[in-house]
């Protein structure tokens, strides 16, 4: 499922008008019978009475045909014109007039004051459709309409948005206010702002509405994102002819005293996963720990010099039978685990994910960020600030704009793990909302890092083998929480489960 920018859906828009020759008030309607035909089946009963908000926009457009198509099905629509005629496109100034003529009731409301005078009590209807501002909104909402959406969102009615919610910003996802939707309608495909920050969880059940747009039209200007599904989603593939060997040698460097957790949940996670072999690197002193919790991984303590410092000469022989490493779950942030990984990022040219401390430690080494081309990052937005030296803000604000400048500087790719997790190699972008707040625990992201070495070593792509493991990580919390609650999930929980949904 493609999942545009605002830029991109502009683009496509005047491409189809003037190339293909889809004329822009033939989109529009297509838009506004679409949303009406939605509303028909999954929400209204005949006779039900519906306030409709409309701007002077194209938005607004799909929220007149909206009313027509109401009227003429035999619901009551009122429409509440919250802009200016003089600003409308012919094609929305069309559909106005053809509301005028239906003789459907309009009330102009130029400003608070005049909201206020018609003394409308919304409880009144039965659905509340916000047509005010589209994908164009950028900003935060000004004057009297912030009234006006605290206003709608206090009923408690059913709530359509149409395309997106307005006051969201389809970009980014940014909302100072914005309206609450139940559902939102949205044209020819998902927009960013549906999966990013507040515009989540405004949109409400996000459902796309087919507008005529070609589908040879996405082929030839394929959108820089998707969204991963279950239609989309990729995992190794097996073979009843195969052997360990065939399902890679991975190698993960992990654990510290007070942290075995880490380790061993980013290794029982990679078993599961389908790795044909695992070794296990951790600190001298931890071996019984592994030996026994660990039975079906290889362990090895990191190989050190009589002075205590770690013998890298030694350790890369053992590391170079190995097809892809995973560093950092619980390693600490120490001057030893700094100069390892300096080493390894310096020495080891093959696939390469940097998790958990790997990142703290770049966090606080700068110049080692010079080697992190052609490797993967897994941080979360606080580890990522730290990383980019901004506030958590910063990137809740605008994360597609940071990782992708991010990856742009460095040539790496970045697992960006949060609600929506976002993975990005500064060319293609993946968006990922599956899961719930059952993974909202220590531990998952060390189950996650080891699905995704797991898959690495496969042979899947950086880009595949993130998104898939963050996919499969969420499906299966979705699928535990339907015999316990979310809040009693744990990590070991989710790896018991993983490929059984």
């Amino acid at each position: 499922m493609f999942v545009l920018s605002r830029e991109e859906m502009y683009f496509l828009d005047k491409y189809t008008i003037e190339k293909i020759g889809i004329p822009g008030k033939e989109l529009m309607e297509k838009a506004g019978r679409g949303c009406s035909e939605f509303i028909q089946k999954k929400i209204l009963l005949t006779g039900n009475k519906v306030a409709l908000f409309c701007g002077s926009g194209n938005n607004g457009g799909d929220g007149f045909v909206i009313a027509r198509y109401l009227r003429n099905w035999n619901y009551v629509p009122v429409i509440f014109l919250v802009g200016n005629t003089d600003k409308m496109s012919p094609e929305t100034l069309e559909n106005f007039n053809k509301c005028k003529r239906l003789s459907i009731t309009i009330h102009y409301v130029e400003d608070f004051n005049i909201w206020k005078d018609l003394d409308v009590n919304l409880v009144e209807f039965d659905l509340i459709v916000d047509a005010i501002f589209g994908v164009g909104f950028k900003g935060v909402m000004q004057g009297w309409l912030i009234d006006l959406v605290k206003d709608i969102n206090k009923i408690r009615k059913t709530v359509v948005s149409v395309d997106i919610s307005s006051g969201t910003d389809a970009n980014t996802g940014r909302a100072e206010i914005a309206v609450k939707a139940d559902y939102t309608l949205t044209m020819a495909a998902f927009k960013y702002g549906h999966f990013l920050g507040k515009g989540r969880e405004n949109s409400g059940k996000t459902i796309v509405i087919d507008i005529g747009i070609p589908e040879k039209t996405y082929k030839k200007f394929p959108p820089k994102a998707r969204l991963i599904t279950e239609k989309n989603v990729l995992y190794p593939e097996r073979s009843l002819f195969s052997h360990k060997g065939d399902y890679g040698k991975i190698g993960i460097i992990a654990g510290s005293s007070g942290f075995s957790g880490a380790a061993i949940m980013a290794c029982r996670s990679a078993l599961r996963a389908g790795a044909g072999l695992i070794k296990l690197y951790h600190p001298k002193g931890m071996e019984t720990i592994f030996e026994t919790q660990l039975l079906e991984v290889m362990t090895h303590s990191v190989p050190e010099d009589s002075s205590g410092n770690i013998d890298f000469e030694q350790f890369s022989q053992t590391l170079s039978e190995l097809d892809a490493i995973l560093i950092g779950p619980g390693i600490g942030t120490s001057e030893k685990m700094k100069n390892l990984l300096e080493k390894i990022l310096r020495n080891w040219g093959k696939s390469l994910i940097l998790d958990a401390d790997a990142i703290n430690i770049l966090a606080e080494n700068q110049a080692m960020l010079n080697f992190i081309s052609g490797r993967l990052l897994t941080p979360h937005i606080g580890e990522f600030a730290r990383l980019i030296k901004k506030s958590i803000k910063d990137i809740i604000n605008d994360p597609v704009k940071e990782l992708e400048e991010f990856n742009q500087k460095y040539k790496s790719s970045v697992l960006l793990k949060s609600a929506t997790t976002v993975f990005s190699d500064g060319k293609e972008l993946i968006f990922d909302i599956s899961g719930n707040d059952g993974l909202s625990t220590g531990g998952s992201g060390d189950v996650l890092a080891g699905i995704i070495i797991s898959f690495s070593g496969q042979g899947m792509s950086f880009k595949d083998s993130a998104a898939s493991a963050s996919y499969l990580l969420g499906k299966t919390a979705e699928k535990l929480a339907e015999i316990r609650k979310p809040a009693s999930i744990i990590p070991s929980d989710i790896i018991e489960e993983l490929f059984k949904y």
